[in-house]
């Protein structure tokens, strides 16, 4: 016989009818407690996305942001395509930057911009994410089960955390269209209003809907393949073939099959939708490269050593995921694993900032409740359909992501898994959120003009505490001062200077160029043979009949997003070709003192390499000379010294 209706069984656990009194209220207070419900609800995103901004300034802007900014703000005058333009492998052509676009046009090509951008962004997945628990749920369930996702994803933790989710530019963006196209189905494509199966002809259209969303998302991001396309084609199939085997045990036969078949038609197109959003993407891309638009990087994956290296880089996907948990409890150095052998320095934690991190170890047992729940139903004819898709897309992203070269840094990386925090709260809500409801002694409570009253549970005052809590917490660490601009002085010293076009690394590059409005303008170069650095670059940038370069900022600065050097031949290379009266070198920031080969030497912060001459003319012929060889072309090739690829 044919199976009941997908998603209408939410397997809330036994909530209670009379915990949804509103349906017993007149028609224009029902409407009132709507508009009451809505606007508290628009009042806490309010709060919310000023809390978001506060966290993201307290950590420093970069490039990658900047480059964002400078994408965001070519499309906005006219460059839709993007012409010209080498993105990262996520060039987020649909999605946020449009959005960082408009906000370009309303607040100015600033830094302060991609904060308020990273802000915005992660204010609407928990928007999103919200809704999507909420489900069809209404009253007492409806708030608790948004109340949950809100607690869980409240308060990433400072650095890695916030890094990951609120400030930078990344994969957690991708949640929202993800997380709309299974909010579009969860509310108008599982059921119908009496909360029947809806036939094809009711629902022809959700299918469409469907595809031209995934097709929406996957253009901007390809992770959307493995969170999306691959969990929707693989919860239907397993759905297809439970309603088969359940008709053909239960309705006959073959007859019963056919039954079962006819039963899950919307499962069946929707596995082709995704299919047909997949093929949409193709095209389309196919399409934007013959109308000249951007080029994009490939993803760099690939599958990383063997069972050792997967459980070290195992270890570092639990320290990231519990960062974005806000749970991170450890003090001191921490299993932050940077490369083989090396472990990155974590701050103390203050005994506050502890207890908030101990305390919110609650919301992963309630992630991981939520994901036990479903896994232990995925494969009956009943389960939650937006459930199994969440746990699909959260088992294939960690799957993809712990043995790949992808995960073989730091946690900072775990961008690339950022959706397993909004999947797992949702899923949280969904499978947990009723039975939390239902737990231990009842009370009533008459609300105003409310005839019969609301049925709640005690449960409630100790979660309301805790979510107070939570709130502290959020607050106190959004009340941290903003993080200094660290390339300030190097700003000044270039602009006392006279240097307003030149070369540098990427970390020093287009940030400085966004802070100080075009009037310091440094364009990214690779440190092996000066090339154009080809990630988030425009090729204009490098025209030597439209710019004139005249310097190259060296940083000895330590660290991954600070530190700068040439390759040495490249820079005699330099020295050949430009006599010694037409170039100098500047000197910037603090003197310290470093030992080099047993010797200790003095070193500034920054050298500036000044050029009487035009730079970009000089690049090419530095490629041609330094390309296919040894680092040290006096020297043999051995394993000391390769040949450089430019």
């Amino acid at each position: 016989m044919p199976s009941p209706a997908p998603g209408a069984d939410q397997l809330a656990g036994g909530v209670e009818d009379d915990t949804a009194p509103v349906s017993s209220a007149r028609p224009g207070v029902s409407r009132a407690w709507w508009w009451a419900g809505a606007s508290v609800f628009l009042l806490v995103l309010v709060v919310l996305f000023d809390a978001y901004l506060h966290l993201s300034k307290t950590y420093m802007e970069n490039s990658d942001e900047a480059n964002i900014l400078l994408m965001a703000n070519d499309m906005l005058h006219g460059n839709v395509y993007l012409t010209g333009w080498n993105t990262s492998d996520v060039p987020f052509i649909t999605t946020e930057l449009p959005e960082i676009a408009v906000l370009v046009w309303l607040f100015g090509l600033h830094l302060n911009t991609a904060h308020i951008a990273a802000a915005f962004t992660y204010t609407v997945v928990i928007a999103l994410a919200m809704l999507l628990a909420k489900g069809r749920a209404r009253g007492p369930q409806a708030i608790m089960r948004m109340a949950l996702v809100l607690a869980i994803m409240l308060a990433p933790q400072p650095g890695i955390g916030v890094f990951v989710l609120v400030f930078s530019v990344g994969h957690i963006g991708t949640a929202a269209p993800v997380m709309l196209t299974w909010l579009v189905l969860d509310r108008f494509g599982l059921t119908t209003r009496a909360g029947l199966v809806p036939t094809l002809r009711q629902r022809w259209y959700i299918p469409v809907i469907i595809a031209l969303l995934i097709g929406w998302a996957l253009m901007a991001d390809p992770l959307v393949l493995v969170v999306a396309i691959y969990p929707l084609v693989v919860v239907c199939l397993v759905r297809v073939i439970s309603g088969s085997v359940g008709g053909a045990r239960h309705g006959g036969g073959l007859s019963g099959l056919r039954q079962g078949l006819a039963a899950r038609w919307l499962e069946l197109s929707l596995a082709v939708a995704g299919g047909i959003g997949y093929l949409l993407v193709w095209v389309g891309g196919h399409l934007l490269d013959r109308a000249g638009g951007y080029k994009q990087q490939a993803v760099p994956f690939q599958l990383d050593g063997g069972v050792g290296r997967w459980f070290m880089q195992a270890r570092v996907v639990v320290h990231g995921l519990l960062e974005m948990f806000g749970a991170y409890f450890v003090p001191g150095n921490a299993i932050n694993y940077k490369s083989p052998g090396q472990l990155v320095l974590a701050p103390p934690l203050s005994g506050l900032d502890q207890a908030f991190a101990i305390s919110r170890l609650l919301c992963v047992l309630l992630a991981l409740w939520g994901c036990c729940a479903i896994a232990r139903r995925f494969f009956r004819r009943d389960a939650d359909f937006i459930s199994q898709l969440l746990l699909a897309g959260i088992v294939l992203n960690l799957v993809a992501y712990i043995p790949s070269t992808l995960a073989d840094h730091s946690a900072l990386n775990v961008r690339e898994i950022a959706p397993v925090l909004p999947f797992s709260a949702v899923l949280a809500a969904r499978m947990c959120g009723d039975r939390l409801l239902a737990l231990g002694p009842k009370i009533r409570v008459r609300l105003p003009r409310i005839s019969r009253p609301l049925g709640l549970r005690l449960i409630v005052i100790p979660l309301v505490l805790l979510f107070g809590w939570y709130s502290f917490g959020l607050f106190q660490q959004a009340d941290t001062p903003a993080a200094a601009n660290p390339f300030t002085g190097l700003e000044q010293f270039l602009e006392a200077n006279n240097l307003s076009y030149g070369l540098g690394g990427y970390w020093d590059a287009s940030v400085i160029t966004v802070d100080t409005g075009g009037a310091v303008t440094i364009r990214a170069v690779s440190p092996s043979c000066m090339q154009p650095y080809e990630w988030e670059n425009k090729l204009d940038w490098y025209d030597s009949s439209k710019n004139v370069a005249n310097f190259l900022v060296l940083s000895n600065e330590s660290g991954y997003f600070t530190s700068f050097a040439v390759r040495g031949t490249a820079l005699n290379f330099l020295n050949v070709k430009i006599p010694a009266d037409k170039r100098d070198v500047l000197d910037d920031g603090s003197l310290f003192f470093t030992k080099v080969n047993g010797k200790m030497l003095p070193f500034y912060d920054y050298n500036v390499r000044t050029y009487q001459g035009n730079l970009l003319t000089e690049l090419l012929p530095i490629y041609r000379a330094l390309n296919g060889k040894p680092d040290n072309p006096r020297e043999p090739v051995s394993p000391t010294n390769m040949i450089v690829h430019c």
